[in-house]
């Protein structure tokens, strides 16, 4: 298993959710808040392709930590 950080970031009135792999949840926040305030797009890669997510469409993230305790985001 990584032992890196994990968010499960999942969209309003849907069931999908994107999983991917964080090194710094401070660094992370901060881009997924200012995208949700400016309603901009969120952009990221995992090994199935690149991703961009409209701010206002997140709904929840949570946080796995690499011995798959789970924690919400917000």
């Amino acid at each position: 298993m990584s032992d890196k950080l994990k968010a499960v970031i999942q969209l309003k009135g849907t069931s999908k959710e994107y999983t991917l792999e964080i090194e710094n949840k401070s660094n992370f926040l901060e881009e997924i808040k200012i995208a949700i305030k400016e309603n901009d797009i969120f952009e990221f890669s995992d090994d199935e392709g690149e991703y961009a997510i409209i701010g206002a469409s997140i709904s929840s993230i949570e946080f796995i930590n690499p011995e798959g305790e789970k924690k919400a985001g917000f």
